[in-house]
């Protein structure tokens, strides 16, 4: 706490917008968003609060989310402006203009010259730049995206990629789901059907709230407020309407910061799944965590479980002897104050100080034995300093405390990102992890079983298990029925598949979701006119819904219905510009339309999109083929067999193309190419027929 002066220095400063500039919306509902039930404007917190509201500025949490600015994108820290990533040949830039904030991306062309440029506007920041500072886009649609480019405060500051996009064909956008908000910001506001429905494009109602405030551990202040400003009210009165956590038993202290704080994985399984019928931003902190989310993690019979991530704090404690031992004493608290949070050197004292608390008196001893050092700094050596493994550009402190951790030097050596891959993917059973605070119940069966299906983890157990939960417990909610629907489409059960969306649809008719699999996998079993005509109803529903148009266009596209998928592929990109896979479908229809020069618009539009794209580039360089273009056309369909070496399609047409340029011995090893990743192939061994016999003659 401060003394009066600084309380009213700091009111002064926060009144005049100095020191804290949260926004959180003011209650309201309408009939097409869900409002945060009882929350107030955050700003109504400091009239009363001035000294913790300055303090709590500081920290990472009120500074999580915000608005771009000089110094935090083309001025930030930095031993270089330019960013290249060799490994996706791709060169990155911070852009200003016109007062706003842009990341740019672009590679080498065919001629040289920068091509698939793109410039997209820096709308929002998330991450406190303690560690990480990740650049969001808002698109017209509602959704936010995931700029490729990151900033990592480690070595002074350097750019690098964000986690998964460190490959040689890295995402370009990635949408910021519901679940990334929740721990990274304020709770927004958002459409109706989200919580409904799980919409696969998570919309944020604009604007958003910048940065997570009082309410996220207090609860809902809105009652609160109203009675602080209430003449006549009791001090009694006014606590009572709001949540202080030390007030909590231990165990639900921890859930407190462990809403946002507790990570099993952030490798797919899931780690957490929300239960279906909470609102994504539903969760209030004077609710058990059990009641919003279940747990789960891996089975150590099958993979390691002492993973150290970015966000597993809370998981990495409570493995830990101290904790272990403590009985449910130890929480975050203990060490932590959110308020004011300690760093730097003179945190050093601090924190030993609290671990003394227990282990003064065993300390002689210890000496004695163990030769320990006379040391006031406990945590350097107990909770070092290490390297995560899922985001390899951030160093942080490790939470479980170790009596011998291993040497500064490996934990603190370089890693490289190792993308997921069906190869590496963790495949066997996910467990229960249980809050302290929680017993199995009955009810836990639909979920333990979800889990096995959503990420694809245990799907050989996990489809029936999750088929009799369903017959056995009857949810009110189409979803589990929609994530068994999807489990069966993945192993080409495409009638069981359909039937279980059919099932959804009668939980909730009005399930976008639900038509749009049923719809696309109608499909893909031969059933077209049947698809199109569910999809139809879909965006009857929802007309704006790019996705439904796009599925349409596809099945239309099979069927023979060109001209109405062109349509649909052009009504899809207007409601969403820069979907790529639905320009690149619009070239193939084009060009079997014959309009090859409005294809290649579309196929260099997906590119500017996504360059890794080897569909669109091998189209695009068979386009320019066809038209005796031949050097564009082996700089497009080289970088094809670049990004998947297993297209014999496009190693093909390379061969062609290197044949008619003269360069036979590279169009002889493309031709085996081809045969190498479609053995059975007859035009690739008819064509490595005619290299030889040229070679021959």
């Amino acid at each position: 706490m401060k003394r009066q002066i600084a309380v009213i220095a700091s009111a002064i400063a926060i009144a005049t917008g100095l020191i804290l500039d949260l926004y959180f919306r003011p209650e309201k509902k309408t009939d097409t968003a869900i409002a945060p039930m009882a929350y107030a404007d955050a700003k109504s917190c400091i009239p009363c609060h001035a000294s913790e509201a300055a303090d709590y500025a500081t920290t990472g949490m009120a500074r999580a989310f915000y608005r771009p600015d000089e110094k935090t994108t083309v001025d930030a820290p930095a031993k270089d402006r330019q960013f290249f990533h060799s490994v996706s040949n791709t060169f990155f830039s911070m852009t200003e203009h016109d007062g706003k904030y842009f990341q740019r991306r672009w590679q080498q062309g065919f001629d040289g010259k920068p091509d698939n440029v793109e410039e997209i506007q820096i709308d929002y920041i998330m991450g406190s730049g303690n560690h990480v500072r990740t650049y969001l886009h808002r698109e017209q649609d509602g959704t936010l995206i995931e700029l490729p480019l990151a900033w990592y405060a480690e070595l002074g500051g350097h750019w690098g990629m964000n986690p998964g996009y460190d490959n040689p064909h890295p995402m370009t956008r990635r949408t910021i789901a519901y679940e990334c908000m929740f721990c990274h910001n304020g709770y927004p506001e958002i459409p109706v059907t989200a919580h409904r429905d799980l919409a696969a494009s998570p919309v944020y109602i604009y604007p958003l709230p910048e940065g997570i405030d009082c309410q996220r551990c207090h609860g809902p202040g809105a009652a609160h407020v109203r009675a602080a400003q209430s003449a006549g009210a009791s001090l009694q009165k006014i606590r009572s309407l709001i949540l202080n956590p030390t007030n909590l038993g231990k165990a639900r202290q921890m859930e407190v910061c462990e809403q946002c704080h507790l990570e099993t994985t952030s490798r797919p399984l899931p780690d957490r799944i929300r239960h279906y019928d909470q609102q994504p931003f539903g969760y209030p902190a004077t609710e058990p965590l059990a009641n919003f989310n279940s747990y789960f993690g891996r089975n150590p019979e099958k993979a390691h479980t002492d993973n150290f991530e970015i966000v597993n704090a809370p998981y990495r404690l409570r493995q830990s002897q101290c904790y272990l031992k403590s009985g449910g004493a130890l929480t975050c608290e203990t060490c932590h104050n959110p308020h004011d949070l300690h760093k730097g050197p003179q945190s050093i004292s601090y924190y030993t100080s609290i671990c003394m608390k227990c282990h003064q008196a065993n300390l002689p001893t210890q000496v004695t034995l163990h030769r320990h050092p006379a040391s006031n700094d406990c945590v350097t050596c107990h909770m070092p300093q290490r390297r995560t493994e899922d985001v390899v550009h951030a160093v942080m402190t490790d939470h479980l405390i170790q009596q011998r951790p291993p040497s500064a030097r490996e934990l603190l050596a370089e890693r490289h990102e190792i993308p997921e891959t069906p190869a590496n993917a963790y495949h066997g059973e996910v467990k229960r992890y249980l809050l302290d605070s929680e017993n199995p119940t009955p009810g836990d069966a639909l979920y333990n079983a979800l889990v096995q299906v959503i990420d694809s983890s245990n799907l050989d157990q996990g489809i029936p298990q999750l088929e009799d939960a369903i017959q056995t417990q009857r949810p009110d909610q189409s979803s589990f029925s929609i994530e068994l629907g999807d489990a069966k489409r993945h192993t080409g059960d495409f009638a069981g598949a359909i039937n279980a969306y059919q099932q959804a649809l009668i939980i909730d008719p009005l399930s976008s979701r639900a038509q749009r699999r049923l719809g696309s996998t109608l499909g893909l079993a031969g059933q077209g006119s049947e698809g199109s005509i569910v999809l139809q109803k879909a965006l009857e529903i929802e007309p704006e819904n790019a996705l439904l148009w796009y599925e349409k266009a596809l099945i239309e596209s099979e069927t023979g219905k060109r001209d109405q998928a062109i349509s649909d592929l052009r009504r899809a990109l207007q409601i969403k510009p820069d979907f790529a896979d639905a320009q690149n479908n619009l070239g193939i229809n084009l060009v079997r339309a014959g309009d090859t020069r409005a294809a290649e618009t579309a196929f260099r539009a997906a590119l500017t999109a996504n360059p890794y794209d080897a569909g669109t580039r091998a189209n695009l360089g068979r386009l320019l083929a066809g038209r005796s273009d031949w050097k564009q056309a082996a700089f497009q369909l080289q970088k094809a067999v670049q990004l998947d070496a297993a297209d014999a399609n496009a190693h093909l047409a390379y061969s062609v193309v290197l044949a008619q340029m003269n360069r036979r011995p590279e169009a002889e090893k493309e031709a085996e190419a081809a045969l190498k990743a479609a053995p059975r192939s007859q035009q690739a061994r008819d064509l490595l027929d005619q290299i030889s016999a040229q070679k021959r003659r």
